[in-house]
Formats: C-alpha cells, structure tokens, sequence
C-alpha cells in the first residue's frame, strides 16, 4: 500500500493511529513479524470506513480479473480488438 508506516514501538504506533483518524484517515492495523504495520487513506467524511475498500488480495485479483474479461469482451463484441494469431 502507498501509505504505510511502520513501528517498532506498538505504543507510538496506536499513537499515530490515534492521531491520523483525528486527522479524518481510515486506518487499518496489521503486524508483520515483531512489527505494527499502519496503513491509512484520508476519507472526505470524516474517516468514515465506507470511503475506502481494504479487501484480501485474492478477492481482489478476482474482481480485476472479472473486470478485465469483461473489458476484452466488449472490445471483442464491438470490433475494436485485433488478435493476432
């Protein structure tokens, strides 16, 4: 993710947290080995969770994958993809 900060110190960490959703980020907390991940994204209505999508990376790759099939079919339907053989 683009805006991730990492912590040694767990503490200082939820500090930040504390202080980004004052600030109206979404923060999601995640650990990685003895580390507190944090990751944020600035929400417009007041870090509300509703504004940014935090999903597993396979839901994800499916949906791109969904929208990517549906995005070569239509070309194909209309004529404008050319396949070469």
């Amino acid at each position: 993710m683009r805006n991730e900060l990492t912590f040694k110190n767990h503490a200082r960490g939820m500090d930040v947290a504390h202080a980004l959703l004052d600030e109206d980020y979404v923060v999601m907390l995640s650990y990685e080995e003895d580390l507190l991940i944090v990751n944020y994204e600035w929400s417009e209505h007041g870090a509300d969770r509703n504004d940014v999508v935090f999903m597993q990376r396979d839901e994800y790759e499916e949906e791109f994958d969904k929208q990517f099939d549906a995005i070569i079919a239509d070309l194909r339907k209309d004529g404008r993809l050319v396949e070469f053989d």
